[in-house]
């Protein structure tokens, strides 16, 4: 297996990067995007299982502010996610000269996977997005979460989320700042789904603390094109992580289904 590790520069940041497999392959590219807490260190083993699972190139990379990557001033705008889906994010791909990708991203990430997927300027071809536990607006249930994780970060997560930042209070305070923000409630980007053309994948638990089926159930109704779901039960935030298999055949499923159809 090949593997690569770099830092890419996009602009004004230094940007942490891993790659799975050959760019220069005509084999398409599946971009991780991390979570508000993530980076790409805590993908832990799933990179590599979807290497091995699909034979497809894997991206992984931390955004500015988290991992190893370039530190961000605090306050992050409120807009963060739509910053990373129309500026760094599609810079990012342009500059490892991508040109089949499927956006796989989780909470945060698969936010910002649905803004750059309703893009119409985008100098890559987007064969799927997936989507675990997208945010697409601001629910009570989400706020509640995060205002209780802010309560036991210095005392129980902190010292567990250093492992995988350079700066983790960076990471957690420009996330968690953020989301507590009265203003942050305004974010509502709905309005960017019936803009994606291409097929959609939405992965959900239905005991997720930071969002209810009510994202997957929009998503649904505004998605004008070809569209599947996997609801799970008894599963949390990270359906990756709490269930692993289920989550991971019907990525292969969809996957599949495409890059049968295209060749």
């Amino acid at each position: 297996m090949k593997q690569e590790f770099f830092f890419q520069k996009v602009f004004d940041q230094e940007l942490e990067v891993e790659i799975l497999g050959d760019l220069k392959s005509d084999n398409s590219t599946i971009v991780l995007l991390h979570e508000g807490l993530g980076s790409a260190s805590m993908w832990k083993e799933i990179p590599i299982l979807l290497y091995e699972e699909l034979g497809l190139n894997i991206l992984v990379y931390s955004r500015s502010g988290y991992g190893k990557s370039s530190s961000v001033q605090l306050p992050r705008p409120i807009n963060y996610m739509n910053i990373e889906a129309e500026s760094y994010l599609p810079e990012l791909l342009s500059k490892l000269h991508l040109n089949n990708v499927y956006l796989l991203g989780h909470s945060d990430g698969a936010s910002i996977a649905a803004i750059n997927s309703s893009l119409k300027n985008n100098k890559y071809n987007i064969l799927g997005t997936i989507l675990i536990a997208p945010h697409f607006f601001v629910e009570e249930i989400s706020v509640q979460a995060i205002t209780n994780i802010r309560k036991i970060y210095e005392n129980e997560i902190k010292k567990k989320l250093s492992k995988y930042h350079d700066n983790v209070d960076i990471a957690f305070y420009g996330w968690n700042d953020s989301w507590l923000n009265p203003e942050f409630r305004k974010w509502d980007i709905r309005n960017f789904l019936s803009e994606i053309e291409n097929p959609v994948l939405a992965i959900q638990g239905d005991k997720d603390p930071y969002g209810s089926l009510s994202h997957v159930e929009v998503l649904e109704n505004k998605i004008k094109g070809k569209f599947d779901k996997l609801i799970l039960k008894k599963c949390g935030h990270n359906p990756l992580i709490d269930m692993q298999k289920e989550s991971i055949n019907k990525l292969k499923e969809f996957i599949f289904q495409i890059e049968k159809e295209n060749n």
